[in-house]
């Protein structure tokens, strides 16, 4: 079975476009989630806040309940 991409820019171009479909169908709650799940993940131990800025939950914020995670 022959599966190897033919066009990288083209499955680049593709892959890129399929992402940002993904994220722009995402109903506000899914973006705040998956942006709150990316604040408290690893990837924060790298980044800085020189001013001491503690990143704050933006649900809370806007007053969106907590939900259940769709599974």
């Amino acid at each position: 079975m022959d599966s190897m991409i033919r066009n990288e820019d083209e499955f680049r171009r593709e892959a890129e476009f399929d992402r940002w479909e993904s994220l722009r169908r995402m109903s506000p709650e899914e973006s705040i989630a998956l942006g709150e799940a990316l604040l408290t993940s690893e990837m924060m131990n790298m980044a800085e806040f020189p001013d001491d800025d503690h990143p704050r939950s933006l649900a809370i914020a806007l007053g969106i309940r907590p939900i259940a995670a769709r599974t």
